[in-house]
């Protein structure tokens, strides 16, 4: 109800009387704004009234305002608290999505990490330690990153730096009679000791700000890479799936001209495969987790019906026959200092394997800020956002961590969700550490198929993407030298892989060979085109050069293939 001034004259029309009436709740406009209209129809010019009367008169319209913004505070307060408290249930539910999908792969890449025979003992307390440090990269970017919805995990860039430098130091320690106490303490002192410097190292990138001449890698280079990535994937996966290491070609013959290895392998490369395919065609943002869910409820099913007990499927190898592991505060135990074979890990091809890695994961962190940026549609400080992600290595590193950034599809999905709050990234977190300080080990309870699935879902997506569909969106020499550098990589080794394709690239321009841009191109794409959960940018970098080049549209239409929306308009 609002109250107003009536100016009513008497009958001989000189004196006027007022009389407070009540005006009718008008919900187009606030309380505030009705008493200022009502009061405005008391005009100062045509009211004559003692000096008493207008005092009164003053005091009223003062408490009038007071009493109408008090209201209006109030329910101003009212909306934002109902408004706050469903974005926080939305955010929450969010981070659960994303937890579901970064915690298995989080896992698996704990897995390749530690692939060398030596691990698998111990491989439930070294999988706690990778799970620890996907949770101290996430709190680390909700807290400091200017990004309020990012997520931050152990990514794949640097995956294969870390399993290279772990099974050079079990060779190492071997070939010189060191115990298992000693090598597990070099590994996982060795490898956390890399990230902490690779963090450094971040860290004058960002301050310096080298990032824009990190970020002058060729596109090709880039893709040859990537695509390595993704066989690197895939090769962990079959290797997890058939208990087996599978470093020389002659193992890919033994392992299929197994019978019970193809056994294994048969659930997880038709299950990755097939989640591949339902990402690309079913554009929801419960796909995935619909997917990854299903197997692990299908397994059980199947086991249910056929009478197999756990215990079987363990005696099989279907699942992993892991020891229990300690109480999860006793997960740093192998990193002791004094047990550490120094000369394992200050071999000149070590030093030269954690050179490669810091410029890779600076790079990738460039092009994961890169793909936000697109997406987030203002600019972003890339400096200081690998200055962020350089802390997060600092600080993994020092608690046992690997390697970690901005896992940019992920981020991307909650941005396209509507997402500003840090609650999905911290809720991520807390569900990630309930896994850790479960009494038993999660992988004694989850089918080997089921990591392999992931792993070759992220194999085909990253081969396929760069291997084949790229084709379509860069120069013809431009896409051989993409899959020379993916070729020479298997023969060479990362590190001297990247560096024979920088130098096929720029001895083809020099020659007169159109090989396209001689950097990736960071501009404004015209629709957005995310990569699994790959840790660079992939098809975002390029959409611009296709359009220069006057190629087709990219053949997702601009829709992340993990369930998020594009910027053609398409809903969740």
């Amino acid at each position: 109800m609002g109250l107003f001034v009536n100016n009513e004259t008497k009958g001989d029309g000189n004196s006027p009387t007022f009389r407070l009436e009540t005006l009718r709740d008008s919900p187009q406009i606030s309380e505030s704004d009705r008493a200022l209209k009502t009061l405005s129809n008391v005009s100062k010019h045509d009211v004559h009234m003692s000096p008493h009367t207008a005092a009164s008169s003053h005091r009223v319209r003062r408490k009038l305002r007071r009493a109408a913004r008090r209201r209006e505070q109030k329910r101003k307060q009212k909306s934002e608290s109902g408004e706050s408290g469903s974005n926080f249930w939305v955010a929450l539910v969010y981070g659960m999505i994303n937890a579901v999908i970064v915690l298995p792969v989080l896992i698996s890449f704990g897995k390749i990490i530690y692939q060398d025979d030596f691990y698998q003992p111990y491989m439930p307390t070294l999988i706690r330690l990778t799970t620890m440090s996907g949770i101290v990269h996430q709190l680390v970017f909700s807290t400091v990153s200017s990004l309020p919805f990012a997520i931050g995990q152990v990514q794949d860039a640097g995956l294969i730096f870390l399993s290279k430098i772990a099974s050079t130091a079990v060779s190492y320690c071997h070939n010189n009679g060191a115990s298992d106490k000693e090598i597990l303490a070099t590994s996982t002192v060795g490898l956390a000791l890399c990230t902490a410097a690779l963090g450094v190292g971040l860290i004058i990138v960002g301050k310096f700000k080298l990032a824009s001449h990190v970020q002058k890698l060729p596109t090709s280079v880039i893709g040859g890479y990537l695509a390595y990535i993704g066989f690197f994937c895939g090769k962990g996966g079959i290797g997890i799936m058939s208990e087996s290491n599978v470093d020389h070609w002659s193992d890919w013959i033994h392992i299929f001209t197994n019978s019970k290895s193809c056994i294994l392998i048969f659930p997880g490369l038709c299950g990755g495969i097939l989640i591949f395919c339902l990402v690309r065609k079913v554009r929801h943002m419960l796909t995935l987790p619909t997917c990854i869910i299903s197997i692990i409820v299908l397994f059980y099913a199947i086991l249910e019906y056929s009478g197999i007990s756990i215990d079987e499927a363990k005696e099989y190898g279907w699942i992993s026959d892991a020891q229990t592991p300690p109480v999860w505060y006793h997960m740093w135990d192998y990193l002791r200092l004094r047990y550490v074979v120094w000369d394992a890990l200050l071999q000149p091809s070590q030093i030269l394997t954690w050179a490669a890695m810091t410029f890779v994961v600076a790079l990738s962190s460039s092009l994961d800020v890169a793909a936000i940026e697109l997406e987030l549609g203002k600019k972003l400080d890339y400096n200081h956002e690998i200055k962020t992600v350089g802390l997060s290595n600092i600080i993994s590193g020092i608690t046992g961590g690997y390697t970690g950034s901005y896992i940019f599809s992920q981020s991307i999905f909650s941005l396209r969700a509507g997402i500003r709050t840090r609650v999905t990234g911290y809720s991520v977190a807390i569900i990630e550490f309930s896994t850790v300080i479960l009494p038993v080990a999660v992988t004694s309870y989850v089918p080997n198929f089921f990591f392999g699935a992931l792993l070759i879902m992220i194999c085909v997506d990253l081969m396929v993407e760069w291997l084949w569909e790229v084709r379509r969106k860069v120069k013809r020499g431009e896409y051989y030298v993409a899959i020379s550098t993916f070729l020479i990589i298997q023969f060479t080794g990362v590190e001297y892989g990247i560096v024979i394709g920088v130098l096929l690239y720029y001895s083809l321009n020099f020659v007169g060979v159109d090989v396209g841009l001689p950097k990736a191109y960071l501009g404004s794409p015209s629709s957005s085109s995310c990569n699994s959960l790959s840790s660079i940018a992939s098809l975002n970098v390029l959409e611009h050069i296709d359009e220069e080049n006057g190629n087709e549209e990219p053949s997702n239409g601009g829709v992340n293939k993990y369930g998020s929306v594009g910027t053609n308009g398409i809903e969740i």
